[in-house]
């Protein structure tokens, strides 16, 4: 999928997956979120390109927890268990503060040398 998303719109130079894929729960006891980042910067700059969250929770499961963009007008990604949420790592998103039940998911990163 990543090479595929890539070839078809970033074609950015990929070389490595230097990190671990990162499981992710967020629990509506706590509030669980995270504020508007993006996934590169000042120690991974320019290594990380693509970024990827897949959706190991049904939406049902809990309430709040969107992943959301800001890039130039707010979109919020699809949610049901499964789905494959793949962007270039310098895209604003957050993932809303989940109110009720649990979200899980994996998140990984691919990049490469730096951007021409």
């Amino acid at each position: 999928m990543i090479v595929e998303a890539n070839q078809k719109m970033w074609k950015f130079d990929l070389s490595t997956m230097n990190e671990s894929i990162q499981y992710t729960e967020y629990y509506g006891s706590q509030e669980g979120g995270y504020d508007w980042h993006m996934d590169c910067g000042i120690e991974i700059q320019n290594q990380r390109k693509i970024s990827v969250t897949v959706q190991l929770s049904d939406s049902n499961e809990y309430e709040g927890g969107d992943l959301q963009f800001n890039i130039g007008k707010e979109m919020t990604a699809p949610s049901q268990k499964g789905a494959a949420i793949l962007f270039p790592s310098f895209y604003l998103h957050r993932v809303t503060p989940v109110t009720s039940g649990i979200r899980k998911s994996f998140v990984l990163w691919v990049g490469g040398e730096p951007y021409r």
